[in-house]
């Protein structure tokens, strides 16, 4: 499970001119694609039945080669705004706007080709982007705050050194991938005695990084919601 964009290493594949990584990358991106499209259409999709979803591979083969690497966006956050865009376009074109209520369902990232014509494209998605990191921040902010966390808290608390966050993050990868998250939630508790056992941290470890373990936890457990806050986190650390 990857804190950074799950999307990255393909992406830089193709960029070589490796197109095999593309079908591969198309492949595994279907749940993301889906997921997108169906949040935005506000109802279940199905692959082969929906043509939603067809829209929405071809808008995120359209954005596997627009994107644009050092600019400071994650792919998967710059897909996630073309799919949104071409879809949107597509419903307005058979006249299935009306039907979605788009505004409740994704409020940051609707980009249509009206846009396009009225400011350049690296204009608009800056804009686009900028509303969503804050977005995402105060989103993160309010599931903090259910284990009685501040932001001020998670930067006192951040370990200093690599070596130290990979191992919290170790712990933080064990809770969502054993979905022990919800009874975090619930407790809010870390289960020290089952994360010692299985990953042989310390529990002395565990304890002083708790806050930092349960911050993390939130991040992968709602990794759609955070894309650019897991990117700037996988940055932070140097590497993978």
């Amino acid at each position: 499970m990857l804190l950074g964009d799950e999307f990255e290493s393909h992406i830089a594949a193709i960029k070589d001119g490796d197109e095999s990584s593309r079908e591969i990358l198309i492949n595994e991106a279907k749940p993301f694609i889906a997921g997108v499209t169906g949040r935005l259409c506000g109802r279940s999709l199905s692959w082969g039945s929906d043509d939603e979803l067809s829209i929405g591979l071809i808008a995120f083969n359209e954005a596997i080669d627009r994107f644009k690497a050092g600019q400071g966006v994650p792919f998967t956050a710059f897909a996630r705004l073309v799919i949104r865009s071409r879809v949107t376009d597509y419903l307005r074109r058979e006249s299935r706007w009306n039907k979605v209520d788009l505004a409740s369902q994704e409020p940051a990232g609707n980009l249509d080709r009206s846009a396009e014509l009225t400011a350049s494209w690296d204009q608009y998605v800056s804009e686009i982007v900028d509303r969503e990191r804050k977005e995402e921040i105060i989103i993160f902010s309010n599931r903090l705050n259910r284990f009685g966390i501040s932001f001020t808290d998670l930067v006192n608390v951040s370990p200093k050194h690599k070596d130290t966050r990979k191992t919290l993050i170790t712990a933080a990868q064990f809770i969502v991938e054993n979905n022990l998250y919800p009874e975090l939630l619930s407790s809010n508790r870390l289960p020290l005695k089952e994360i010692s056992a299985a990953t042989g941290i310390s529990r002395k470890v565990l304890e002083r990084g708790r806050k930092y373990i349960m911050a993390v936890s939130t991040l992968l457990y709602y990794r759609d919601e955070f894309i650019y806050l897991r990117a700037y986190i996988k940055e932070a650390q140097g590497g993978d």
